[in-house]
């Protein structure tokens, strides 16, 4: 659907009845504050200076609804580009509005701020060099008879030093989860996901964690991509959402029904395709499953 068609439908959306806290400042300003990470493809990153991924469509279209079902004119969307290590506190201080990227939403993470629908599905992974040991391979890239037992995970990354981004659910299970328990494992927190791959390379880290569709994105269309293998499953459930201000469910209301129109129109389909491919029948179930009925 084309975005001049899908804005003119959203326009007959309800209205809210009242701005919150965050929205009514939206409405004053008309100044829409979109925090877009930079560090995270293909969710959200600067490509030629232009911030660009899956998120930043999402936040786009999302923009687009608040002046619809709010009915004002003259609102500017302004990008202000954040980390991975700065996100959460630019949007407990109210210097963005929205936080456009690849952001788990958890319960501890729900303490301090609010979440949309979900917007995306993926799960934790690793990713090893191709000629990494074989034990290594079987426990975490292939998932085979070894990583049930946990003689042979311990064996296979005991005294190694792993890695993940510092800040990220990755590097928060590597720290409490079953991986912590082996015998001389040590985790060392890199500065970006292009960092945590290169060390993998250069034989620095025997494996680095993150969200699979973050490294695959990080390994497409790479002339190295090949020297990598990444894991085949998960070993968390990932459910990203869109980061809101926490105590303003007005605009959480705007946010969750622009997107829950997106989702029931099948507009969030061509989102996924540019970015991911054709959607599979689990991706199509995901969202069928996570629009809420108006």
């Amino acid at each position: 659907m084309p975005l001049i068609r899908l804005l003119a439908a959203l326009l007959l959306l309800a209205t809210p009845a009242a701005a919150g806290p965050t929205l009514d400042r939206i409405l004053s300003e008309k100044t829409l504050r979109i925090g877009v990470r930079t560090d995270a493809p293909p969710f959200a990153a600067l490509v030629d200076g232009r911030p660009q991924g899956f998120s930043v469509d999402l936040c786009g279209l999302i923009a687009g609804a608040i002046v619809a079902t709010s009915k004002i004119e003259g609102l500017e969307g302004t990008m202000i580009t954040v980390g991975a290590e700065n996100r959460f506190d630019a949007l407990a201080k109210g210097e963005i509005d929205i936080l456009c990227g690849a952001t788990t939403a958890t319960l501890t993470r729900r303490e301090t701020m609010a979440f949309s629908v979900p917007t995306f599905s993926t799960g934790l992974g690793a990713v090893v060099a191709a000629d990494a040991p074989a034990l290594l391979r079987e426990v975490l890239i292939e998932g085979g008879p070894a990583a049930l037992s946990q003689a042979a995970v311990a064996e296979a990354l005991k005294a190694q030093t792993v890695g993940a981004r510092a800040g990220t659910t990755a590097e928060d299970w590597l720290a409490s989860g079953p991986l912590s328990k082996i015998d001389g494992i040590s985790v060392a927190p890199v500065d970006d996901h292009a960092a945590g791959i290169a060390a993998v390379a250069e034989g620095r880290l025997a494996a680095y964690f993150a969200d699979k569709a973050i490294l695959l994105g990080q390994l497409r269309g790479s002339a190295e991509a090949e020297s990598f293998a990444v894991s085949k499953v998960a070993f968390t459930t990932e459910p990203y959402a869109l980061a809101l201000p926490r105590g303003d469910e007005d605009l959480r209301l705007v946010v969750d029904r622009a997107l829950s129109f997106l989702y029931r129109q099948g507009a969030i389909l061509k989102i996924y395709e540019r970015h991911f491919g054709r959607p599979s029948p689990q991706v199509l179930l995901f969202y069928s499953m996570a629009a809420l009925p108006e």
